[in-house]
């Protein structure tokens, strides 16, 4: 039996997270995500500057700390959906791709998204009817902490969260 890697066990951890706190979000969702058909968009940081775009009206409850780094986590108030975002050092001094090969022990095309550059990687895929999605940036390289976010959807939504994870995503960022 394989060990589980970083990467593997930070998704697993953070979906048994998410089902641990909501027995709802662990089951396929009959109804949809409450404000996934107009968002209202906000900015979500912390202390070490980290920013992000979020539809507030979607993780409109806060979840407290985040199970990896240091952050914040946000629910959705139908349990359906969750956020992350947080900081983590790189003590290993990983490029984005040396990250992914050391820590993701999947065959990288069972992903239904997977894209490395030398700034950021970001997956995507399916876990028990659960879509996950997860970034991080390298803003300094190997030489500083990886900037990360972290999202739970229901799979049979989606279609409707693409243009939403996408905002999130592509507005992650440092402080400046």
């Amino acid at each position: 039996m394989k060990t589980a890697t970083r990467l593997t066990a930070c998704i697993a951890g953070l979906l048994a997270a998410v089902a641990l706190a909501s027995p709802a979000a662990a089951q396929t969702q009959s109804a949809s995500t409450a404000g996934l058909e107009e968002p209202k968009w906000n900015v979500l940081s912390d202390a070490f500057g980290t920013r992000v775009d979020y539809p507030e009206n979607i993780f409109s409850i806060d979840a407290g700390p985040p199970p990896r780094g240091t952050g914040r986590a946000l629910r959705s108030a139908d349990d359906h959906a969750w956020l992350a975002m947080y900081v983590e050092d790189n003590e290993e001094r990983h490029t984005p791709a040396s990250f992914v090969r050391a820590y993701f022990s999947g065959a990288r095309d069972s992903l239904d998204y997977n894209r490395v550059t030398n700034r950021f990687f970001a997956i995507s895929g399916v876990n028990e009817e659960q879509t996950f999605y997860s970034r991080c940036n390298f803003p300094d390289g190997i030489k500083g902490p990886m900037h990360c976010i972290y999202l739970v959807y229901p799979k049979s939504e989606e279609r409707r969260w693409d243009a939403i994870v996408t905002r999130i995503s592509r507005s992650l960022r440092p402080s400046d």
